[in-house]
């Protein structure tokens, strides 16, 4: 009777224990040939903290690196919320690291910078811009990054010291967003920078034509950029030069925009854009803007 009971209990033992035998946090999926496998779980994308939200993570496909490297040009488009602390923030030095292998460093470009004057809802500069209490600023950084690390399937995280939590972000390759061409990424996203710009770029009309260039003609401008100093003079009927303190002097025609005086250069096609206002028939050229390449 004992040895009955004994192994009764036993075999009640046995079936419980196979019945618990499932381990914790997976799921199990029967498969064709009546065995289990467990699924995968994909990491959860975390693009927002209180301080920092991430608008877009953009290549621009048209971009080709020198020396014909399969370097792309990858622009981080994002907010950046001060909160309670005053903050300060450039497009240099953050750093994204993508698979947790690779990590790579922005810096600014002169051709990412020629891509994000149509995205003008966004700062992008080598230049530290206070961020005060209680308000935000939208950004962006750029990287070079090669084309076989943008590949599917990775995560992306990032590291700057001047952003608070921004280790928390991760993303993944899969969200990257891909444009034929600057203008198009900058018109997705800022749509209304994009229009802006492309308004500003258009002829200007007769009146204001000839306002601009009657408060340029005859006058020259002194200024100090690039550890450079410079004097830009105009003169009828829509002519300029440069002069450098280095002794260099270049010559060329100029029109005008809605926003812009564009100052060509005959021999290389090479436009400056400067951009200018027209206050109760006074002329404000930034001059400065025009000429800085950081």
């Amino acid at each position: 009777m004992k040895k009955w009971v004994a192994f009764l209990l036993a075999l009640v033992m046995c079936l419980s224990l196979c019945a618990c035998g499932g381990s914790a946090g997976s799921e199990d999926t029967p498969t064709e040939d009546g065995e289990k496998a467990v699924e995968e779980v994909e990491p959860t994308s975390v693009s927002e903290t209180a301080y920092m939200k991430i608008e877009g993570i953009c290549v621009d496909d048209s971009y080709t690196d020198k020396d014909g490297s399969p370097l792309k040009m990858v622009y981080l488009f994002y907010t950046l919320n001060a909160g309670e602390s005053n903050l300060k923030i450039d497009s240099k030095y953050t750093e994204m690291t993508i698979g947790g292998v690779n990590t790579y460093e922005s810096d600014h470009f002169s051709t990412a910078a020629s891509v994000c004057k149509y995205a003008t809802g966004y700062y992008y500069s080598s230049y530290i811009e206070d961020v005060y209490v209680g308000s935000s600023l939208k950004v962006v950084a750029t990287f070079k990054v090669p084309e076989g690390d943008l590949t599917a399937g990775k995560t992306i995280t990032f590291a700057d010291t001047q952003i608070p939590e921004i280790e928390s972000i991760q993303m993944s390759t899969d969200e990257i967003q891909r444009f034929a061409t600057p203008e198009e990424m900058a018109q997705a996203m800022d749509p209304e920078g994009y229009a802006a710009e492309m308004l500003a770029r258009e002829d200007a009309d007769e009146a204001t034509v000839t306002a601009v260039r009657q408060s340029m003609n005859g006058y020259y401008w002194q200024f100090y950029v690039n550890n450079t100093s410079y004097e830009l003079e105009f003169w009828e009927p829509d002519n300029f030069e440069v002069r450098t303190g280095l002794g260099t002097s270049s010559t060329g025609t100029y029109s005008v925009k809605n926003g812009y005086v564009m100052c060509t250069y005959p021999d290389t096609g090479y436009t400056i854009e400067i951009p200018y206002e027209m206050e109760n028939g006074e002329l404000k050229l930034d001059v400065v803007a025009g000429f800085d390449v950081h």
